[in-house]
C-alpha cells in the first residue's frame, strides 16, 4: 500500500487532493474543474484501474507513467482512501 501512496502522490494528488476528495492543487488554483471526490462515485478497484490505464474526460491515461502492476497499487491505494 506505501508504494500505491507514493505513486498516487506523485501522478494524482495534483487534482485529486491528499484525500481524494477533489481539491488538490490544481483544482484549487482553478486550473481544471470538476474533479470528483472519491466518496461521491461509485467505483470499484478495476474501475480506477481502467480510468488510469485509459482516461476519462479531462483525466489523460497514465499508461505510459505508470506499469499495469504500478496502476493496480495506485487503484488499490484509491479505494483505500474512499473508504475513509
Amino acid at each position: 500500500m506505501a508504494k500505491g501512496q507514493e505513486l498516487f502522490e506523485i501522478y494524482c494528488i495534483s487534482c485529486h487532493g491528499a484525500a481524494g476528495n477533489g481539491k488538490g492543487k490544481l483544482v484549487e488554483r482553478e486550473k481544471f474543474l470538476g474533479v470528483p471526490s472519491y466518496a461521491d462515485r461509485a467505483i470499484t478497484e478495476g474501475s480506477v484501474f481502467h480510468v488510469i490505464t485509459y482516461g476519462l474526460n479531462a483525466m489523460g491515461s497514465h499508461a505510459n507513467q505508470l506499469s499495469k502492476k504500478e496502476r493496480w497499487m495506485v487503484a488499490s491505494y484509491v479505494m483505500e482512501l474512499k473508504s475513509k
